[in-house]
């Protein structure tokens, strides 16, 4: 196994789980998708999600909090993406 290293990292929560989460606004209209815990380049990781989700894909950068929030609801495409990748 090759050991691979990113400008950025996803730290599990204490449950090893992802943190990917769904998040549902405007009664039921506005689906995103949350990415929390990243540690490291943010742009690089928004890139990234950009090239392996497609490139009409909709991410904003969130400084402050250290989040990347997905415009639609596709948790399982990232959360796929980021055990492949090996986080």
């Amino acid at each position: 196994a090759q050991l691979v290293k990113y400008p950025y990292f996803v730290r599990r929560t204490r449950f090893q789980s992802l943190p990917v989460y769904r998040d549902i606004k405007n009664g039921n209209t506005r689906k995103l998708t949350l990415v929390r815990r990243i540690e490291g380049d943010l742009e690089a990781l928004r890139s990234d999600l950009i090239q392996a989700l497609g490139a009409n894909t909709q991410i904003a950068v969130k400084k402050t909090s250290q989040q990347l929030v997905i415009k639609g609801d596709c948790k399982r495409s990232v959360q796929e993406w980021l055990t492949k990748k090996g986080f």
